[in-house]
């Protein structure tokens, strides 16, 4: 059964049931007919009774008022598929054997977890969750497996089951390398990475007014800086990129202290600790962040006072082998695409920066949960390992659920980061961005165009759930067509796009490094291209200073965000002067690049371009319908 179908199979019922029990004012405990809602004349179906719970292990859930507790109640055996709720009006177990665990938990309480003895009867007290936030708490670094106390290092890095190793996914993600990468050091500082930095800005008060002045770039620049804009106020950047140097002021944070790594939890970036103390998300009645309550500023948080190892989480049936000492909780947020809201939605002064999670609620994958296409963020970016065979984008709409036990070791990586199997020197880079779009080509020969052959690009966003690619308007694609002829000769462009100048016109070095320079070639780039409002920088990286759109309503071009959204194609044309005799071979290649080609050589960034994917067409020119288009096996340096 396909991913879709399940889903809305399982939504539908819930819908159903959840009707049910409105109509009836009470819990389904036995077989009850179905009551229709409208007409007087209608035949009364009868649903067929639920089979009873088969186990021989009762177990009996208590409130601290000793009264039974069915509702959001789950018990489940741990590292087993063993589990049930509320289904029946009772909770039945097989087997649940010494050394195992018997977990039980219910949203607002703490998880209990006991070992397993044999009995076959267990009575267990939950305790409800203090749910006061302690804003004095030290965040807790996620540590190493050689740290005398390694914290979430010491079980999850793959001591209990050497598959499951949730600590070495988050070190290899974005998250946890904010300091390491460097780019969050130099933008916030106005650096490159060998420490020279740019001149201070120049400001000038015009009408009252006070202008920024466009620096001078020259052999001194190395690249903006937020420092260098506003050296006497520290910035916003802290509540996402480094949540846990926010102070229990929650103002803004000074980061140059920390760089190059202030080490513990500050130094680990976005680290374990902040999300798994959520309990929920702060948003407006659009569904988005507050504009003055950026990152964790918008977190919901539950962190102890007792200096207790307290966590939430979506709490699936793997446990470590020192769980029993951990106290838990249950959160529905991290079944929900609003856990991402915080930070991946940014917008600065009237511009929207960052807005992933935007543009995936306007998405047919975003706009209506109870449609069989809706996926989350973490289907895509955590998916689990899926144990029973069920499809793994059920896994977060049942995340805290009896149902969830198929569901297992969600993936921390985030974008898969992995090696690149295409290249010689087995590079990583994050595959999701791999074949995440599709190319399509047609061809016309126009012999009173200059005699010419005609190539229509059609690129569509096909696996990313926003538009592609997102966040951070540095990063952008470039579409490159190149067209030879049978000898290898360049065939003139006579008409069509060709990639602008920041596209890269030259640096040895960095096109050393796999940064090529494309700019002048046929082709065209999608991007977020702002521009600064002040200086006319575009395209511009400074985003903290007011930026626009660098152009809107521009007939035929629309505005200069011209990303991919999902499920759309957009289509381009370009032309090529044919030869005189034999085949032509025209390639075409979807490039991803991480930041503009002069921000890269300003800054020293090394990070070579991402090969999306890429077609070879090849056949007569004079005779279009003859050629044919094949994918490119890349071998990458």
């Amino acid at each position: 059964m396909s991913t879709i179908c399940v889903k809305c199979s399982i939504k539908i019922w819930q819908t159903f049931r959840l009707t049910l029990l409105m109509l009836m004012g009470g819990l389904l405990t036995s077989c009850l007919p179905f009551i229709p809602v409208t007409g007087t004349q209608s035949t009364e179906t009868a649903l067929p009774g639920p089979l009873p719970d088969l186990g021989s292990i009762m177990i009996v859930v208590r409130d601290a008022n000793n009264q039974p507790m069915f509702d959001g109640v789950v018990v489940q055996v741990s590292n087993s598929m063993q589990t049930d709720d509320n289904d029946h009006g009772e909770f039945r177990l097989t087997t649940c054997n010494s050394p195992e665990l018997l977990i039980v938990r219910a949203p607002g309480y703490k998880t209990s977890f006991i070992p397993c003895n044999g009995s076959t009867s267990y009575d267990i007290t939950l305790v409800r969750v203090d749910p006061s936030d302690n804003p004095n708490y030290s965040w807790v670094p996620a540590g190493f497996e050689t740290d005398p106390d390694p914290n979430c290092a010491g079980c999850h890095a793959g001591q209990r089951n050497a598959s499951y190793n949730e600590f070495s996914e988050w070190r290899r993600s974005g998250h946890a390398k904010v300091f390491s990468d460097r780019y969050l050091e130099t933008m916030y500082l106005g650096t490159n990475v060998n420490g020279n930095k740019s001149p201070d800005t120049q400001w000038e008060i015009i009408d009252n007014r006070l202008v920024r002045h466009a620096p001078m770039q020259d052999a001194s620049y190395f690249g903006p800086g937020y420092k260098l804009d506003f050296p006497f106020q520290y910035g916003k950047c802290g509540y996402c990129h480094v949540p846990s140097s926010v102070g229990t002021a929650m103002t803004d944070v000074n980061l140059a202290p920390l760089f190059p790594n202030p080490g513990g939890s500050v130094g680990e970036g976005v680290t374990c600790d902040i999300c798994h103390k959520a309990l929920g998300i702060v948003l407006d009645k659009g569904g988005f962040p507050y504009v003055d309550r950026p990152g964790i500023l918008s977190f919901q948080f539950i962190r102890p006072w007792d200096g207790s190892r307290f966590y939430t989480g979506p709490l699936t049936n793997i446990v470590a082998a020192n769980a029993a000492s951990h106290q838990a909780t249950c959160s529905s947020i991290f079944s929900q695409s609003e856990f991402c809201a915080a930070c991946h939605y940014g917008k600065f002064e009237d511009t929207v920066i960052y807005n992933s999670y935007g543009e995936w609620k306007v998405s047919k994958y975003g706009d209506n949960p109870n449609e069989g296409d809706y996926l989350t963020c973490q289907d895509c970016h955590m998916p689990p390992r899926v144990i029973n065979g069920d499809p793994p984008s059920l896994s977060w709409d049942l995340a805290c659920a009896a149902n969830s036990a198929g569901y297992q070791d969600f993936n921390h990586n985030l974008m898969n980061f992995g090696v690149d199997e295409r290249s010689v020197s087995r590079r990583e880079i994050p595959l999701m961005v791999v074949d995440a779009a599709k190319l399509e080509a047609d061809f016309n020969y126009e012999p009173d165009k200059k005699n010419s052959l005609k190539v229509v690009v059609r690129v569509e966003n096909t696996a990313a759930g926003h538009k592609f690619p997102t966040d951070s308007p540095l990063r952008h694609l470039i579409l490159l067509l190149e067209a030879k002829d049978q000898f290898g000769n360049s065939l003139a462009q006579v008409e069509g796009e060709r990639i602008p100048n920041w596209g890269g016109m030259g640096n040895p070095y960095l096109e050393s490094q796999g940064v090529k320079s494309y700019g002048g070639l046929a082709g065209k780039i999608f991007a977020n291209l702002l521009v600064e409002a002040d200086t006319n920088i575009s395209p511009t990286a400074a985003y903290w200073n007011k930026t626009k759109l660098a152009y809107e309503n521009e007939k035929p071009k629309g505005n200069s965000d011209t990303r991919l959204v999902p499920g759309e194609k957009d289509r381009s044309e370009y032309f090529f002067s044919v030869p005189a005799n034999g085949e032509i071979k025209v390639t075409i290649t979807l490039i991803y690049r991480f930041a503009f080609f002069e921000l890269m050589s300003q800054k020293g960034w090394l990070r070579p371009d991402i090969i999306v994917t890429s077609i070879a067409c090849t056949g007569a020119p004079t005779s279009a319908e003859s050629i044919r288009c094949k994918d490119v096996e890349l071998s990458l340096p």
